[in-house]
């Protein structure tokens, strides 16, 4: 059988109504220690300083990493802080110089998004977090000179290393440095000449079918013209004109086509051309709208004769194109400059090790040259240019609290306060568990079923002692609560919760 019985939630709230007076004078005693506790917790101001990377130096992040670094590391470094902390007198009674140093370096925030770095410092007087954050600030002001010294450094090395490999390439043999990208650098001239002679004799192959098929054409266009005259010299004058206006047609289409190649749709001699072709359409349309007898029969004749002369001018376009690459292909030919095959087989080995020589060189050189390029690039070689490091907005002196949020601590201490209060509560309902209260602990202990109940019946002397007992102990509780605020108002009369809050909250 277990030594304590257990409850329900009625009964559990029965204890907390019991007790209620309890809780709440409990509760209200430690509610209003930790608020007068709260109300010496020193207001922290933060002051706030912008500084604005350059547009050039934010762009070129690649050179400039290193250098930040350098700046960050020396604004924040020992040196600085150490005169701060002496100057400011940020150093505690008990504590070392480092550790003050390290703790004023943690203290500072920066952040760094750029091209913007934004600073800020907190302390409980705002003036002296103004006037410690100005002295930081005044360090990256001065990184500046810092930052054009190590770049112009790294800058003459750079070129001291350019300058000595220009000579390396003197001594290989070269006049001047070929960037690898370039094409044909390194061609091969015996395998440019057989390229071309490979070229040149597939174009001459190709103009002399052109040549034959021109030939074939021409001859076909003969026996066509044949045909069309035959039927234009049948009977009757309408027939006659409109064959004759077929072939001015076919012509002026033929001589557009041939134009448009050599002309704009805006040249004099293409305007005139279509405005005849306009008028000639024109006049066909009126004679096959009588049905002139023969029209049919010389029609076919003269649309075949323009299908080929057209062919004509494109086998004709396709061989002088033909012959001018044919003589581009010659005059490349004749500017290749001519050597002595044999005199470069036997050096071939030594070309082999000069051109390899020469691809390490021009590796190591482009990087360099790169370099270089970055650095100059992030403009921090410019004596009159721009600062790289520009103060935006200056330390400002706060003129509101930035901490602590009191509405949260006060929502915290009356937590505390509260919880406390019912812990209380439940430590001196704790010890009447294990005892007989009513009829359900009779019959859970002694696991009987209760017949009767008699209460309980006091004799007077009795009555007042217990009076007494109970007078005696709410005084007693009453003082002992009482005594929480009344000890915290009287470190707080002597200045002395101002010397010891700090120690916990700092």
């Amino acid at each position: 059988m277990e030594y304590c019985r257990t409850r329900s939630l009625t009964e559990y709230l029965g204890i907390l109504n019991r007790r209620k007076a309890l809780i709440f004078l409990w509760t209200a005693g430690m509610l209003l220690a930790t608020w007068q506790i709260l109300e010496e917790v020193p207001n922290t101001y933060e002051s706030r300083a912008i500084l604005i990377i350059s547009e050039r130096e934010s762009k070129a992040t690649d050179a400039m990493d290193s250098h930040f670094a350098a700046v960050r590391q020396e604004a924040t470094g020992a040196r600085i802080l150490e005169s701060i902390v002496d100057h400011h007198h940020l150093r505690g009674a008990k504590e070392s110089t480092d550790s003050a140093i390290n703790r004023l370096r943690q203290q500072i925030k920066i952040e760094s998004k750029l091209p913007v770095l934004t600073l800020s410092y907190r302390h409980t007087d705002p003036r002296l977090a103004q006037s410690v954050l100005a002295e930081v600030v005044a360090g990256f002001d001065q990184a500046n000179d810092a930052i054009r010294k190590q770049a112009a450094a790294e800058a003459s090395w750079l070129d001291s290393q350019i300058a000595k490999m220009e000579g390396q390439f003197a001594k290989i043999g070269l006049s001047r440095v070929i960037p690898v990208s370039t094409p044909g650098a390194a061609t091969d001239l015996k395998t440019a000449r057989a390229t071309l002679n490979a070229a040149m004799d597939s174009l001459s192959d190709k103009q002399y079918a052109l040549q034959q098929e021109i030939a074939e054409q021409e001859r076909q266009i003969a026996a066509q013209r044949g045909i069309v005259a035959s039927a234009q010299s049948a009977p009757g004058a309408q027939d006659a004109a409109y064959g004759a206006l077929l072939v001015r047609k076919t012509e002026l289409e033929a001589q557009l086509m041939e134009y448009a190649s050599q002309y704009t749709a805006k040249n004099v001699k293409v305007v005139q051309a279509k405005a005849q072709l306009a008028e000639i359409s024109g006049q066909l349309a009126a004679l096959e709208a009588k049905n002139q007898p023969g029209s049919a029969a010389v029609a076919p004749a003269i649309h075949e004769l323009f299908t080929l002369e057209r062919d004509l001018i494109r086998l004709r376009t396709d061989f002088e194109i033909t012959a001018r690459e044919i003589r581009r292909k010659t005059a490349a030919l004749e500017n290749l400059p001519r050597v002595d095959l044999a005199a470069s087989d036997e050096k071939g080995m030594s070309e082999i090790e000069t051109k390899g020589a020469y691809d390490r060189l021009i590796s190591r050189y482009n990087s360099l040259v790169a370099q270089r390029d970055l650095v100059q690039k992030a403009g921090v070689l410019d004596d009159g240019g721009a600062p790289v490091i520009r103060i935006s907005d200056p330390p400002n002196l706060p003129q509101d609290p930035a901490g602590p949020n009191r509405r949260l601590l006060k929502a915290i201490a009356l937590a505390f306060a509260l919880g406390t209060g019912l812990l209380i509560g439940g430590v001196v309902e704790a010890r009447r568990l294990f005892f007989f209260q009513d009829h359900r602990d009779v019959v859970y202990f002694l696991e009987t079923p209760l017949l009767v109940t008699i209460p309980e019946t006091l004799t007077p002397i009795e009555k007042s002692l217990k009076s007494r007992y109970m007078l005696a102990r709410t005084l007693g509780v009453v003082l002992l609560i009482s005594a929480m605020p009344a000890t915290v108002l009287t470190l707080k009369h002597f200045d002395l919760l101002k010397k010891v809050v700090p120690l916990f909250v700092r």
